[in-house]
């Protein structure tokens, strides 16, 4: 489905070359960390968006996080159930403007 149809995407991240989302499954981390576990795979998933921002700078491109969407459907669109996993954090990532 282009972005282009997905209302839930800003307008500059329906021109990205790539939208990348993370998803998590909590209770995979809650057997370990108890309540914390969700504290630890927000941090978590910080860091791997922030070497996002630095990969795409060293290749000369902008990233930008986006973290408001619309949750049913950008689960649904990547065949996600929404209770057991479900998507945290997306980001865009494309050409810059000159």
């Amino acid at each position: 489905m282009p972005l282009r149809w997905i209302p839930f995407v800003p307008n500059f991240a329906r021109k990205a070359s790539v939208l990348f989302a993370w998803s998590t499954t909590p209770y995979r981390s809650e057997w370990k960390y108890d309540i914390s576990a969700h504290k630890k795979i927000l941090i978590d998933v910080g860091h791997v968006c922030q070497n996002l921002y630095l990969a795409s700078e060293s290749i000369g491109a902008g990233a930008c996080a986006i973290g408001i969407y619309d949750q049913k459907l950008i689960d649904e669109i990547l065949a996600l159930d929404g209770d057991e996993e479900f998507v945290i954090y997306l980001g865009a990532v494309g050409k810059k403007r000159e």
